[in-house]
């Protein structure tokens, strides 16, 4: 689905991580590229920047979800969007 394409399902949406992995304690959560060998920010530094012509801006539309709230827990995804975590959980907590 692209962005604008239908206006109910084409928006971010949330993902809250401690609801997903209620039975465990999260301690670290670390946003990684897909292949998760390289923190994102740090390939973010290295991004190529293109320079493209005759391209509308509605073309160049792009919407990302947000970097993640460390306190709520919470990822943002947008359409289209794949995004890659390492998740430490505390080796201790295991609720049946």
């Amino acid at each position: 689905m692209k962005v604008d394409e239908d206006k109910h399902l084409s928006v971010v949406t949330s993902v809250e991580l401690r609801k997903l992995f209620s039975a465990k304690k999260i301690i670290k959560v670390t946003e990684v590229n897909l292949s998760a060998n390289q923190e994102r920010a740090e390939m973010e530094k290295k991004r190529l920047v293109w320079k493209v012509e005759d391209t509308s801006d509605h073309e160049n539309k792009v919407i990302r979800g947000g970097p993640i709230d460390p306190k709520r827990l919470v990822v943002e995804l947008s359409p289209m969007e794949i995004r890659t975590f390492v998740i430490d959980f505390h080796p201790d907590v295991f609720e049946a």
